[in-house]
């Protein structure tokens, strides 16, 4: 049941950060009289992450607690790692990327978004991404293995 559970928060988190990087994020051609409306994206998505993300820990922890293998389990933390170290690298190249097609950040004078606030209507694919989406989601599943690691279940919790 946990699987499925963290499947289905995994599968609705993600398509809200679809939703957000595709049709609330525009193009420098678009100009958009009303604010970021990505705001209101990302106000209506952040409980379904924050809940994909306690899943997330919850069921790496629970999967981490009941693997019999210490050296397969922790190959597979140290994996993780990795994976938070890649993610995290391709997060950044992203959002330089994102940057550079917009002439520089919002505290650059010769950028075309100069003067904004970080967080606008040409900028939310720089925070809500599929590299963002995966990297915190990296580190809460390497955090549940390892606390699964360190916080094995006591002999009366599998008795129940």
């Amino acid at each position: 049941m946990l699987r499925k559970s963290w499947l289905i928060s995994i599968a609705i988190s993600l398509f809200g950060v679809m939703i957000i990087e595709y049709f609330f994020t525009f193009q420098l051609d678009d100009t958009v009289k009303h604010g970021n409306l990505g705001i209101v994206g990302l106000a209506l998505i952040t409980p379904f992450i924050l809940l994909s993300l306690f899943v997330t820990f919850r069921f790496f922890m629970e999967l981490s607690r009941g693997s019999k293998d210490s050296i397969l389990r922790n190959i597979l933390v140290i994996a993780g790692i990795g994976l938070i170290i890649a993610t995290g690298y391709y997060a950044v190249q992203y959002k330089n990327d994102v940057y550079a097609s917009l002439g520089g950040t919002t505290y650059d004078p010769q950028s075309q978004i100069y003067g904004l606030p970080v967080l606008n209507e040409y900028t939310n694919r720089v925070f809500i991404n599929y590299y963002t989406f995966l990297f915190i989601h990296t580190i809460s599943a390497v955090l549940g293995a390892i606390y699964g690691v360190v916080k094995p279940k006591k002999a009366d919790e599998e008795i129940e």
